[in-house]
């Protein structure tokens, strides 16, 4: 299957803007996102279900992985399992995948970050 960059859904959360390009119905085995941000990931959350595989594309910046600071740059990979919080600071373009596909009922609040 081939997904057009004009047919994904494109929206900002939390000072991130993303482009959805597929849905558990499309592929539940996983989800792509890009995802580009001039601050950050400002909510800190977890999802009880999926990975998170995060591909740098371009920038730098910090994750938070269970409080636990990370830096990260072009090129680098960030992958967050199932059930830990994280969130991240910095201006950044990536890839996000989903693996399996993101599911709104699995995904936790924890806070917003300032």
């Amino acid at each position: 299957m081939i997904y057009k960059k004009e047919n994904a859904t494109e929206f900002e959360k939390q000072g991130v803007k993303m482009r959805v390009y597929n849905s558990k119905e499309d592929c539940p085995e996983a989800s792509i996102v890009y995802q580009e941000t001039e601050m950050g990931h400002l909510e800190e959350f977890y999802h009880s279900k999926s990975n998170f595989i995060f591909y740098i594309i371009e920038g730098h910046g910090t994750w938070f992985i269970e409080d636990k600071p990370y830096d990260v740059s072009a090129g680098d990979v960030v992958i967050i399992p199932p059930n830990k919080r994280f969130y991240y600071k910095g201006t950044l373009k990536q890839i996000c995948i989903t693996a399996p596909s993101w599911e709104l009922e699995f995904e936790h609040h924890i806070r917003i970050i300032d």
